[in-house]
C-alpha cells in the first residue's frame, strides 16, 4: 500500500524558474527575447577569388592545346597538361580539353557521319 504524504505542498517542478506570464500585460520589456544584430562578415580565407585577370582562350592557344594532345595523348597525367600552353595552368588546359575541345571534335566527326571516305561518285 502506498504511503500517504505527510505534508500537503504544491507539486514541485524540476526547476525553480520564474512563473510564466499569464497575459500580455505581464510581459516586461527586459523579458522579451531579442535576437542579436549579427552582421555576416567573410573571413579572408573564404572570400571569392578575383578572376578579373582571366583571359579567354585564343584560337592559337586552342590549336596549341590540340597539337599538344595529338603528340602526347589524352591518357597523360594531370601534371603533364601544365606544359601544354604557356600562361595556362595544368587544370585550365585539362578542363579546356575535356569540356571544350574533345567534345567539339567528337561532334564534328559524328556530324560528318558516313560522308567521310566517299569519293563523291555513285555507281
Amino acid at each position: 500500500m502506498p504511503r500517504a504524504s505527510s505534508h500537503t505542498s504544491a507539486p514541485t517542478k524540476p526547476y525553480d524558474g520564474p512563473p510564466p506570464p499569464s497575459s500580455q500585460g505581464d510581459i516586461k520589456p527586459n523579458m522579451i527575447d531579442h535576437k542579436p544584430d549579427i552582421k555576416t562578415t567573410h573571413s579572408p580565407s573564404k572570400t571569392r577569388r578575383d578572376y578579373s585577370d582571366r583571359k579567354p582562350w585564343t584560337h592559337e592557344e586552342l590549336i596549341q592545346l590540340f597539337e599538344y594532345d595529338s603528340k602526347s595523348g589524352s591518357s597523360m597525367g594531370m601534371r603533364a597538361w601544365g606544359n601544354a600552353v604557356e600562361g595556362k595552368t595544368a587544370n585550365q588546359s585539362y578542363q579546356t580539353w575535356k569540356q571544350t575541345l574533345s567534345p567539339w571534335i567528337k561532334k564534328a566527326i559524328a556530324a560528318k557521319g558516313g560522308k567521310a571516305g566517299r569519293s563523291g561518285s555513285s555507281v
